[in-house]
């Protein structure tokens, strides 16, 4: 019979090279120049480094991929509002209340 138990080893150490290429691209390249890579004034490759890696460490962390989805979403929305100048507490509260309401929407 085959046990259920789960390999995380795969998932974490797909979560130690992308916390890691974020941890490059944060010390090593210049801000200026991944600051208009496709969308002007975002930063595209940050977020498309931050977001998987912090979906894949919340659903380890959480053990659930749709809490996991949910709040990786959250966090990266959030920072997206910062960086435009428009991420206070007020955001703050209203993303996590989202995130809350689409959690217990989805609860199965």
């Amino acid at each position: 019979m085959r046990s259920k138990r789960k390999n995380f080893l795969p998932t974490l150490v797909l979560i130690l090279v992308l916390w890691g290429l974020l941890g490059l691209l944060l010390t090593q390249v210049d801000p200026e120049l991944v600051k208009d890579i496709l969308v002007p004034g975002l930063y595209l490759p940050f977020f498309l480094l931050f977001f998987p890696a912090s979906f894949l460490t919340l659903a380890v962390v959480l053990a659930n991929s749709r809490r996991g989805l949910i709040v990786a979403s959250a966090l990266n929305l959030f920072l997206a509002l910062r960086l435009f100048g428009l991420g206070n507490v007020l955001n703050l509260i209203l993303l996590a209340g989202i995130a809350v309401a689409v959690d217990r929407y989805f609860e199965v």
